[in-house]
């Protein structure tokens, strides 16, 4: 890993690019996720992965055999996680 600084511009829309070497070394292409971590020396990114929808489906379900839930226990603790967020 070659830890050689990189220089990139922030444009107008906040977005940046990140230079080809980099990208390729870390493996992001389009649609890569990444985390913006703020620190007290600056910015960190961080590549996230996220499992596919195939993959989210099956963790879902191997979960479901597992904890004694309803549907309407799901419904109300999805709505009362999304009040939290208001």
């Amino acid at each position: 890993m070659s830890t050689d600084p990189e220089v990139t511009t922030v444009t107008s829309k906040g977005q940046i690019t990140i230079p080809s070497r980099l990208r390729e070394e870390f493996g992001l292409e389009k649609g890569t996720k990444l985390m913006v971590v703020p620190t007290e020396y600056g910015l960190v990114l961080k590549k996230i992965d996220l499992p596919s929808v195939e993959e989210f489906q099956s963790r879902v379900e191997r979960r479901a055999e597992t904890v004694d839930l309803s549907s309407e226990d799901v419904d109300r603790l999805v709505h009362d996680a999304r009040g939290a967020d208001e």
